[in-house]
């Protein structure tokens, strides 16, 4: 087993070089993060332990959230710093590990010429995270749940367990119809701005806040626009008993990003 690995965070352009060898930004470990130059491309790599990063040690780390948490914020900082610094990255899911620099050189050479039309789709654009959540209080009782609720507390206990499974059905079709609207109103929204949108499926859950999450690729020079989108939403009468949230910019994960597929190559 070798002493070190090379854990790789992102490509990005090799003009930026500089700027990254400059940076004195720390990674995982604290290791310093360093460009790997081949050809038009850049890696940005770090040195790691194979004692806790060899396929067996990593796989069971990634089980244990005290270890993983804090890891995978280094590595989530490390690439959004990048990205502030060079205005594109194409940014590695957490623990793409390779044995030394000729793996990594492999990786940029293979495939240098989709590498760089990634790159080039996400240059001068991020990653937004558009969410919409469900306060406990959705805008208060509707008449038809008010008509319910009068009529099981006038009713013997055997009908009122009945009238109290309908209201369950009612509030249900209800909460969904009104999670459907303020859903529709968000997609439009950040269509409206961003040029790729991806909606995230979640599970539909009554005791799930969680309605809808969006990631969002668009352009930097429309953040303030993107925020103000937001905004109004959240001020609409739809949205009364909702969250609508705005995250980012990030790293375009969602719509640059590689898995670690080449992990120890």
């Amino acid at each position: 087993m070798s002493e070190t690995l090379r854990y790789l965070y992102a490509i990005a352009d090799a003009r930026a070089a500089p700027l990254v060898g400059a940076s004195e930004l720390r990674g995982i470990e604290g290791a310093p993060v360093e460009p790997l130059v081949e050809g038009p491309l850049l890696a940005a790599i770090s040195v790691v332990p194979a004692s806790d990063y060899e396929e067996g040690p990593l796989n069971e780390h990634l089980q244990n959230m005290d270890w993983l948490t804090p890891r995978a914020a280094v590595h989530q900082d490390v690439n959004s710093r990048l990205l502030e610094m060079t205005g594109a990255v194409l940014p590695l899911a957490f623990g793409a590990i390779y044995r030394g620099s000729d793996g990594v050189r492999s990786l940029l050479r293979s495939r240098a010429e989709e590498l760089r039309d990634r790159l080039r789709s996400v240059e001068g654009r991020a990653e937004w995270i558009v969410s919409v959540e469900r306060d406990h209080d959705v805008g208060g009782l509707s008449e038809a749940l008010r008509d319910l609720d009068a009529e099981i507390a006038a009713a013997p206990p055997g009908r009122a367990f009945l009238l109290g499974k309908r209201r369950d059905d009612v509030l249900r079709d209800e909460r969904r119809a009104r999670d459907a609207v303020i859903a529709e109103e968000t997609t439009a929204a950040v269509e409206a701005i961003g040029e790729r949108v991806y909606r995230e499926p979640l599970i539909d859950d009554p005791a799930v806040s969680a309605v809808a999450r969006f990631s969002v690729l668009a352009e930097r020079e429309r953040e303030a626009e993107l925020g103000d989108a937001v905004r109004r939403l959240g001020a609409t009468g739809s949205s009364r008993g909702y969250r609508v949230r705005l995250s980012g910019p990030w790293p375009p994960y969602r719509f640059g990003g590689l898995p670690r597929e080449h992990a120890l190559a």
